[in-house]
C-alpha cells in the first residue's frame, strides 16, 4: 500500500501579455484565452504520479513581442504549510519566446526537492498558431495510485465520444432536477482522492464541490440546454482520461448568469472508464 504523501505540489506560471493553456499529463488545468499578465499557482498533487510526469504549457499569440517572458515552476510544501507564503520552488524554467532558436533554461533547481526536471527532454515547439513548452520531471516521492492511472485505455473515435455524451446527458438531467446528492455520489472517487491529496476531510471537499449554489439561486443561475451538435472528444493521461468540449475549450454543462449577459459558469468534469462504466475522476 502506498504511504501517505509527505509534500503537496503546485505548478506556477508567470507571463506578461500572453494567452495560455496549462496542462499536466495532457489534462487541462487552466485556460486563459485573452493575452494578459498572469502570476498563477494551482495545486496539482492529485495529478502527480510516481516517476516521470509532464507539464504542457501553451502560449500565444504568435509572433511573440520583445519583452515577452515565460516562467514556469513546480512548487512543494508540507501539508500544514500555507502554499501562498511557504511553498518552496523545486525548479523553475524560463524562456524569452521572441528570440530566434530560443531554448528553455532551467534557472533554478533545488537538489533536495522531491520533483526534479528532466533537463535534456524540456522542449519548446512550434504548433502553428501557438507554441508549446513541454516540461517533464521526475517525482521521487511515493504517491498513491490515482484513478486517472487505472482507467481503461480509450480509443479516440466516435463510439467513445457518443458513449461519453450519454453520460454527460445523464448528469445534465441530474443538474436539471437539482439533485445535488446524486451528483456528489457520482463524484465520490474525486472526493476521496482530492481529500487525500490535500490532507483535508472528505466532508470539506464534498462541500467545496457542492452544486447547491446553483440550485439555491435560480434567479441568478440558469442551466443551459444540453448541446445537440456532436462535441469534441479530448483525451489525456495516456488516453485514460476523457472530457468533451463544444466550441474551443467550453464544456457542455454550464449555468448562464441571468444578471450578466454573456457570463456563464462551466461544470468541469474529467472521466475515466472502468469495466464499461464512466466515472468522474477529477
Amino acid at each position: 500500500m502506498a504511504q501517505e504523501t509527505e509534500y503537496q505540489f503546485g505548478v506556477r506560471w508567470n507571463v506578461n501579455g500572453l494567452a495560455t493553456g496549462t496542462h499536466i499529463q495532457d489534462i487541462l488545468l487552466d485556460f486563459k484565452g485573452e493575452p494578459s499578465a498572469q502570476n498563477t499557482m494551482l495545486p496539482v498533487t492529485q495529478y502527480v504520479r510516481n516517476g516521470r510526469n509532464e507539464i504542457q504549457f501553451y502560449a500565444w499569440p504568435v509572433p511573440f513581442a520583445e519583452g515577452h517572458e515565460i516562467r514556469l515552476s513546480m512548487e512543494y510544501w508540507e501539508s500544514d504549510q500555507n502554499p501562498n507564503t511557504e511553498a518552496k520552488t523545486a525548479f523553475e524554467i524560463m524562456i524569452k519566446p521572441e528570440e530566434e532558436d530560443v531554448e528553455p533554461e532551467v534557472v533554478s533547481r533545488d537538489p533536495n526537492a522531491p520533483l526534479q526536471p528532466v533537463e535534456n527532454s524540456i522542449r519548446w515547439e512550434d504548433h502553428v498558431g501557438h507554441f508549446r513548452l513541454h516540461v517533464p520531471f521526475q517525482n521521487r516521492q511515493q504517491m498513491p495510485t490515482w484513478c486517472w492511472e487505472e482507467g481503461d485505455v480509450l480509443k479516440d473515435n466516435d463510439a467513445t465520444r457518443d458513449s461519453l455524451t450519454r453520460e454527460y446527458r445523464r448528469l445534465h438531467a441530474l443538474f436539471a432536477a437539482g439533485d445535488n446528492d446524486a451528483l456528489l455520489a457520482a463524484a465520490s472517487t474525486r472526493t476521496k482522492e482530492l481529500a487525500r491529496a490535500s490532507g483535508t476531510p472528505e466532508d470539506y471537499v464534498r462541500d467545496r464541490f457542492s452544486y447547491s449554489m446553483y440550485f439555491d439561486n435560480p434567479d441568478i443561475y440558469q442551466l443551459d440546454d444540453f448541446p445537440e451538435e456532436p462535441m469534441t472528444l479530448n483525451l489525456g493521461a495516456d488516453n485514460r482520461v476523457a472530457w468533451l468540449t463544444t466550441k474551443g475549450v467550453s464544456e457542455p454543462i454550464r449555468f448562464n448568469n441571468v444578471s450578466q449577459e454573456g457570463r456563464a459558469s462551466y461544470v468541469s468534469l474529467y472521466f475515466t472508464r472502468r469495466d464499461g462504466q464512466w466515472e468522474i475522476c477529477r
